[in-house]
């Protein structure tokens, strides 16, 4: 009986087999449709995926495959390659962290991340044994009050499930050894003193818009 994942590998965003299918991909997608500037969420989102990796940095190692690729068996029994973009990928004494950044504890988010850290670790767990991961959710309203909150919808699932351990604040544990999977919670608070050690989402937008501007 064939196996639905095969030839599991972690690799560089700069690794060629990558970059064709990037370019492949990014064809198909633009072909005759216009692709406008990400929106304030969006650069939110992806500035809080930079800073949680800097934060993480200083205590664990950073490793920078962050391109997970397979081959997954489809419907006419023929292994498609695949690649998905994780978040962060950290080595502990433990053994390999990934993580998931989520900017917002809406209920979406929640049940999004928790598909995204179920598959990615299964996949993970193949090439690099022992691994771990966790799920990050921040309450960025702080920068844009638009974003979900359902910390209530959060807890009560903490409550239901015991699969996840939960860990709230800037201060994560040393060892991750008591659970394969966490769900790390930051309040706006805690998104504040990001902000403050590493800088701002505005400060980071502000510096992109120069930077363009000189190019012109």
């Amino acid at each position: 009986m064939l196996v639905k994942y095969r030839s599991v590998e972690l690799i560089e965003k700069n690794d060629g087999r990558y970059q064709y299918y990037c370019k492949k991909m990014k064809f198909i997608k633009n072909s005759n449709r216009f692709v406008g500037e990400r929106d304030a969420k969006q650069l939110i989102t992806s500035w809080l995926e930079r800073v949680i990796i800097k934060h993480l940095s200083s205590s664990f190692t950073h490793d920078t495959r962050n391109i997970l690729t397979w081959e997954e068996l489809n419907f006419f029994n023929h292994y498609n390659r695949k690649y998905s973009e994780i978040d962060g990928l950290f080595c502990t004494s433990d053994g390999t962290l990934y993580v998931e950044v989520k900017a917002s504890l809406s209920k979406s988010s929640f049940s999004r991340g928790k598909s995204q850290i179920n598959k990615n670790l299964n996949l993970i767990s193949i090439p690099s044994k022992n691994s771990k991961a966790a799920l990050v959710m921040a309450d960025c309203r702080c920068f844009d009050p638009t974003f979900g909150f359902s910390k209530e919808y959060v807890e009560t699932q903490k409550a239901k499930n015991g699969i996840y351990k939960y860990i709230e604040g800037l201060t994560f544990p040393n060892s991750f050894s008591s659970s394969l999977k966490w769900i790390w919670l930051l309040n706006q608070d805690d998104v504040q003193q990001l902000a403050e050690m590493y800088g701002s989402p505005y400060t980071e937008a502000n510096s992109e818009t120069l930077n363009l501007e000189g190019l012109q």
